[in-house]
């Protein structure tokens, strides 16, 4: 892959199989990402993903940020390579629905 440009941020849940889906295709890819279990963070920071998810109409983990504007709710490898400027590389994974919160 070329020099990422995109930064990628996920709201995951230590405990759902789409966010660990999600995290393993970005490492598989090489894709540099931040994240934070939403489970496992303080309320302060739960309230903030909360809004944040809320403003966007997103209710299920993982939530995927792409840059400032882009997201994508779910594991959805085929957005996200899409997003990523990746072409041909998601295979023939099939996307999945997110954990409710």
């Amino acid at each position: 892959m070329a020099e990422q440009t995109t930064r990628v941020e996920l709201y995951t849940l230590s405990t759902c199989p789409w966010s660990k889906n999600a995290l393993a295709w970005l490492d598989d890819k090489h894709v540099k990402y931040d994240y934070v279990d939403y489970d496992l963070a303080d309320e302060e920071l739960q309230a903030h993903i909360q809004e944040e998810m809320l403003a966007r109409g997103a209710s299920a983990f993982p939530f995927v940020k792409f840059g400032d504007t882009d997201f994508i709710i779910g594991y959805n490898p085929d957005a996200y390579a899409r997003l990523l400027g990746m072409t041909g590389e998601a295979g023939a994974e099939s996307a999945g629905g997110g954990e409710a919160d």
